[in-house]
């Protein structure tokens, strides 16, 4: 009897930790687009403290640039002109886009705040998640697209480097508060 109920237990808890991981997937797909996450970034700290900190250091930083470009579409239809803006991963919101000095030139980085303005109206624990990075040469991209893998080590931890030395470092000291590698 007692080994039938643990088989029972065994297959219930599979089930359980099989739901729950498919879960994970799903919400990390949902939250962050499929681009995937570079590293994240997370502090206790709600979204609106967080994003205040972070224009502060762009603000006071001047190896940072914050990229205010629109990107405009045209959009041709019926012999009619229509423009339609495309800033979705640079929108000030939800996501950001900066360049930082290197030697070398300017790395770009695309980060979010992950959630939703619900989740972020709640929250006590936020993060930044670095979605798409590129060099000054243009190497890069994101770990969804295939521009940064496990195995092009070399490249991320370049371009790692730079951001949390010339940026996450500071973020942590105007929150007061070192991060946490959520990933």
């Amino acid at each position: 009897m007692t080994t039938s109920m643990n088989a029972v237990n065994i297959h219930s808890n599979f089930k359980l930790t099989l739901f729950l991981f498919i879960v994970a997937i799903l919400q990390s797909c949902l939250s962050g687009g499929t681009h995937g996450s570079i590293k994240s970034y997370e502090y206790r700290t709600n979204k609106y403290t967080l994003q205040k900190a972070v224009e502060k250091v762009i603000a006071k930083n001047d190896n940072i640039k914050r990229d205010t470009t629109k990107n405009y579409m045209i959009d041709v239809t019926n012999g009619r002109n229509d423009t339609i803006m495309d800033n979705y991963y640079n929108d000030g919101e939800r996501y950001i886009t900066i360049e930082i000095k290197t030697k070398e030139g300017y790395n770009e980085y695309s980060f979010q705040y992950p959630g939703e303005k619900e989740y972020w109206d709640t929250a006590k624990i936020t993060s930044i998640s670095i979605a798409y990075a590129y060099d000054q040469n243009g190497n890069g991209g994101s770990e969804g697209n295939g521009g940064i893998k496990w195995y092009n080590w070399s490249l991320k931890r370049k371009l790692l480097e730079h951001f949390e030395n010339e940026f996450i470092s500071k973020v942590d000291e105007e929150l007061k508060q070192k991060h946490i590698d959520s990933n």
